[in-house]
């Protein structure tokens, strides 16, 4: 479509609007389906469903549900006889193989090194995490979660 067209389209609705008002004017003239109050929309927002959104969070803010996944992930494991392997390949360095995947994703809240300092998280496959700069005690308390 040319420019003159358009200019020529965009001449009429700006004439049209003129002598016609604005649309809330219309509106209040010829009440319709195609007319919305914004009070009529407010009362129909308001029967609307409530999404029932949990407040909890665990370590590093994450939501609570990420854990009882992990959770989850780990007793459904454990239940098909696949434990999670642990152990120390040299001093602070802690490694655990078969990790489940909603773990594996929890990987930094776990070590509990939200601010980047403390355990670093590495992982060594797809279901293996390597931490290091892990205290004796980081390490009991990573050990225990995940083989719960």
């Amino acid at each position: 479509m040319p420019i003159v067209a358009i200019a020529h389209v965009i001449e009429i609705i700006m004439f049209a609007g003129v002598f016609a008002g604005t649309i809330s004017d219309y509106c209040k003239k010829h009440p319709g389906k195609g007319c919305v109050n914004k009070r009529d929309l407010m009362t129909e927002l308001a029967s609307a469903p409530i999404l029932n959104v949990r407040q909890d969070v665990g370590p590093c803010n994450v939501p609570r549900y990420n854990f009882d996944i992990c959770n989850g992930q780990l007793h459904d494991q454990a239940n098909r006889g696949i434990k999670v392997q642990t152990s120390i390949p040299s001093p602070g360095v802690g490694k655990f193989d078969n990790v489940p995947p909603a773990c594996m994703n929890l990987a930094v809240a776990l070590s509990g090194s939200c601010t980047g300092e403390g355990p670093h998280p590495t992982p060594c496959g797809s279901a293996c995490l390597q931490y290091s700069g892990l205290s004796d005690d980081q390490f009991r308390q990573l050990s225990s979660y995940l083989q719960s």
